[in-house]
């Protein structure tokens, strides 16, 4: 057997790929079996590899440089030209895609899309696309189908690791590899001052992103409230429209932001909420598949949904739906006075079976769940808040200060000043006091 020959390092342009560069390309696409195509900075394809192996040439869109298509493609290259890096984007069908620009002496000369390739599952919606964004006919869309169930799928971390290897394919192949350092370092500092525009804002009321609502949110999801959470998820796609001037792709990326705070909150809280959601990935699909805002914002409540009645299995899994209303209310309304004559108008429930069965199906009494509740919630605003203690009582369901403080000591072994003082200690000494719990 000859042996491989490495072709010498020579420098690529616009319309020729270095040799080197070309034998790299070729090699990675072999290896993987995933074409990739090289366009000029004017979006023309100047070059291919695995050809066959690329869904997109079965459609006509793909080689109208005016198309659909195109401009998707278009717009990952001249964003991945700032970068400095790979870029990972879904296309119109659904697709997963590499794009990673050539820049060679400081020049943009074009940039390469790997791809595309199926990552996660093919989902069916996917399939469906085919036909919508190509007005295909059915023998058409049925060499599009099988060809697209003979795609070998990627799990999204394999795809990080692919794009990586792509990257190195194309940054030996230069001469200098600087000019990909200098734009990423140029992006980690952008990346910064949109830190820093973001902190300002919440710190400006003129500017503010809707924290509040932001927290509301979460709140309620965790609580289980679910008529609570579709309202403020409702609430909050209304003012990212506000912020974002109606821009969908903007208020998308808004939202899938939201939705990745939301989901890492809510884990921590339930075992069961991943296989719910089928994967992250699924919701980030759903989510970027949505064509209007109407469209997202019924996705978005739908998933919030999903969430939320998750976290109520998480705090009750039993079969009577008595109790779950009961823990839907309560979780909703302690703030204010709860008894079990209420619960007997609201769940049209006799109060001494309801109580009887409370503790049957939960473990404790109805009070004693409240009080918890309360107590929870009382914690957390002693730490995170300046609120005085006899407003923490009012706000969190408790109409006497004294009473609060001896439930609470009760609780939690200490009173409400020790227990902030100890959490004050904490943040100042990095341990608790001797003898605080």
């Amino acid at each position: 057997m000859n042996n491989f020959v490495i072709p010498a390092i020579d420098i690529p342009t616009q319309q020729h790929l270095s040799e080197y560069l070309t034998a790299s390309i070729n090699a990675f696409s072999d290896i993987t079996g995933i074409p990739v195509t090289f366009f000029s900075e004017d979006n023309d394809i100047i070059q291919e590899f695995q050809p066959d192996n690329k869904i997109c040439r079965i459609f006509e869109t793909y080689s109208d440089i005016n198309g659909l298509c195109r401009h998707n493609l278009a717009s990952a290259g001249q964003f991945t030209s700032r970068l400095g890096e790979p870029y990972i984007f879904l296309c119109k069908a659904g697709l997963a895609n590499i794009a990673i620009s050539l820049i060679v002496d400081g020049t943009f000369m074009g940039y390469f899309i790997a791809g595309p390739i199926v990552m996660g599952e093919l989902r069916t919606s996917t399939i469906n696309n085919f036909a919508t964004l190509n007005d295909l006919n059915e023998t058409t869309a049925s060499v599009a189908r099988v060809f697209a169930k003979n795609m070998k799928a990627y799990e999204p971390n394999s795809v990080s690791k692919i794009a990586l290897l792509f990257y190195n394919c194309i940054i030996t192949s230069v001469s200098d590899s600087s000019d990909y350092n200098m734009l990423r370092n140029q992006y980690s500092q952008q990346n910064q001052i949109n830190e820093d525009i973001q902190k300002y804002k919440k710190e400006q009321a003129s500017l503010e992103y809707p924290y509040d609502l932001e927290q509301s949110l979460i709140q309620n999801v965790t609580d289980g409230q679910i008529l609570a959470a579709r309202t403020s998820i409702d609430d909050i796609i209304n003012k990212f429209s506000i912020l974002e001037a109606g821009d969908l792709e903007a208020i998308k990326a808004k939202c899938l932001w939201l939705f990745a705070i939301i989901i890492q909150i809510s884990s921590k809280n339930s075992n069961n909420l991943e296989p719910a959601l089928d994967t992250d990935l699924d919701v980030i699909n759903r989510l970027s598949d949505a064509e209007t805002i109407d469209d997202l914002r019924n996705t978005a409540i739908d998933l919030i949904d999903v969430i939320t009645k998750n976290m109520i299995s998480s705090i009750y899994d039993g079969n009577s739906q008595i109790i779950s209303k009961a823990i839907q209310f309560v979780n909703s309304n302690y703030m204010s006075k709860i008894n079990l004559n209420m619960i007997e108008k609201k769940l049209h429930v006799n109060a001494s079976y309801f109580s009887t069965l409370f503790k049957q199906e939960m473990g404790i009494s109805f009070t004693q769940y409240i009080n918890n509740l309360r107590i929870a919630r009382s914690c957390e605003l002693l730490v995170t808040t300046n609120l005085s203690i006899i407003d923490i009582s009012m706000t969190t369901g408790f109409d006497d200060q004294s009473y609060f403080t001896k439930v609470f000591k009760h609780e939690t072994g200490m009173t409400p000043k020790q227990y902030r003082s100890s959490y004050s200690y904490v943040t100042a000494h990095g341990k608790p006091e001797t003898g605080k719990k």
